[in-house]
């Protein structure tokens, strides 16, 4: 079935049912034969067609890096929640930890005729930053900032040091704070940094404080307290950077605790409020961050550049809750 097709059932022209299709001015007369002539036949335009005819596809590309499965699905459904509603799809692409594959999904997408892209990283932004240059489409970056691009993301320092003020720390205190390590520091620094300066503020001596590099799952939490308790462990606070690597912790703490006497277990925080940690763990010192919302507002803003609203580049931060402390 074809738009010539659909024309001549409704007798009125080609160019009618192209205006129908594309919201144009037609007669209500008109519009009511084609929408009958239409639902008559099944027919569907192509949509291929329609993004070479006008060089759009209405849809945004996701891009989504390694992350917190919690963080991705809370932060695509804010992000679909909006673009739907705003009359836009949205393509998803996830590239796991492939420092590559975000470059090949964003040529895909552009040869796509995508509108804009969203990309949601934890790591840094790719080096080959250029692609977004040559691309001439809106581009918002989640998770981190990034200088003179678009971007939505947390107030991790403030999150952090609120967190660390809120442990009840004393200068007798032995902390230990295990960091994400380089490939995530667009947010592990800010995290790190600020812990340590709440640490400072409760007044705990940077003598007793331990700073150790994890990683970002289960597992380099896990791996990084065993590595920890080697040398000693006396700790009263662990703190992870991420609830994953907080859930590591707690085990490899578990296993101390069998295995060597002590008077009480360090407690353990995080960042994320991961509900199956909480569930499985119990509640621990952590933080919240409304991941739906920061897709809403990615939305919201890739929404707005693609009707050419704003004029400049725009940086967003959003606010945490710190919880179980």
């Amino acid at each position: 079935m074809t738009n010539k097709e659909v024309a001549e059932l409704a007798g009125v022209s080609s160019a009618a049912v192209s205006r129908f299709l594309n919201g144009g001015y037609l007669s209500e007369e008109k519009r009511e034969r084609i929408a009958a002539a239409i639902e008559q036949t099944g027919y569907v335009p192509s949509a291929n067609a329609r993004i070479l005819r006008l060089k759009k596809s209405d849809t945004v590309g996701i891009i989504l890096t390694k992350s917190d499965e919690s963080t991705l699905s809370g932060v695509a459904t804010g992000l679909e929640k909006y673009l739907f509603a705003a009359g836009y799809g949205a393509s998803l692409a996830y590239v796991g930890d492939d420092e590559g594959a975000d470059f090949n999904a964003m040529r895909s997408m552009l040869e796509r005729q995508i509108d804009g892209i969203v990309l949601i990283s934890s790591a840094p932004v790719p080096g080959d930053l250029e692609l977004f240059e040559r691309a001439r489409v809106p581009v918002v970056i989640v998770g981190q900032h990034a200088r003179n691009r678009n971007c939505v993301r947390f107030d991790n320092f403030g999150a952090a040091y609120d967190l660390a003020s809120s442990l009840g720390c004393t200068m007798e205190s032995r902390v230990a704070y295990v960091d994400a390590g380089k490939r995530y520091r667009s947010f592990g620094s800010d995290r790190r940094k600020g812990f340590l300066a709440g640490l400072e503020r409760a007044g705990v001596p940077s003598d007793r404080i331990t700073v150790i590099t994890g990683g970002f799952s289960v597992d380099e939490g896990y791996y990084a307290v065993k590595k920890l308790f080697a040398t000693r462990n006396d700790y009263d606070f662990i703190s992870c950077a991420t609830d994953s690597m907080a859930a590591g912790a707690i085990k490899a703490i578990r296993e101390q605790s069998g295995s060597i006497r002590r008077h009480k277990q360090p407690r353990v925080s995080g960042f994320g409020n991961d509900p199956i940690l909480q569930a499985v763990a119990g509640p621990i010192p952590t933080v919240r961050f409304d991941y739906e919302e920061c897709g809403i507002k990615a939305a919201e803003m890739m929404v707005d550049l693609l009707k050419g609203e704003v004029k400049s580049v725009a940086s967003m931060v959003l606010g945490y809750e710190v919880v179980g402390a």
